[in-house]
């Protein structure tokens, strides 16, 4: 079921996307993961997901709420909370995807992913919650609503500030600074 979540994620993020840079990525992403050989985890809920039931506003969201808890979910490693406000599932760990950083970020409402950046672009795909995001080397935080894509190019500094209900969001990296 996480397969096929992860691939219609992907075909939405390549109709939906706003640059030729996030089909790219998002196609990566897809012929990749309708192969990769999955790796065993064991699931692990964090606090911050005590919000499921707040996930809801497409089809997209409510399937994702019901695999979240199959998931295996860490703190991010960016903000030191236990998984109290912000976690990841990186699913990286999951399937073997060789040039290829995946997952799935929540961020519980009304909390800020940090500010940051890294060496490979990166794309995200929101599944739910409206949230403002600093992205594309901008400088001001744009509100965006579910079913939306945003692209970060190399090095781009951003972060999401989640709104009154909590923000999920699928993330790629791809490129240069990718592990192999």
């Amino acid at each position: 079921m996480l397969r096929s979540w992860l691939t219609d994620a992907a075909d939405s993020a390549i109709e939906l996307a706003a640059r030729h840079e996030i089909s790219e990525g998002a196609d990566r992403f897809r012929t990749a993961i309708e192969t990769a050989a999955a790796i065993p985890y064991e699931p692990q809920m964090l606090p911050v997901l005590r919000n499921l039931s707040r996930v809801t506003n497409s089809e997209r969201a409510l399937k994702f709420a019901e695999l979240a808890p199959s998931l295996r979910w860490i703190p991010s490693h960016r903000w030191d909370d236990e998984g109290q406000d912000r976690a990841l599932c990186v699913l990286s760990d999951m399937f073997d995807m060789p040039g290829i950083e995946a997952g799935i970020m929540y961020v519980d409402q009304g909390c800020t992913y940090p500010l940051h950046n890294h060496p490979p672009q990166e794309l995200y795909l929101t599944v739910s919650g409206t949230a403002r995001w600093r992205f594309g080397g901008a400088e001001e935080l744009v509100e965006m609503q579910p079913n939306m894509t945003l692209y970060n190019r190399p090095s781009d500094f951003h972060t999401v500030e989640a709104g009154e209900t909590p923000l999920v969001a699928m993330y790629i990296l791809w490129g240069a600074g990718v592990r192999s």
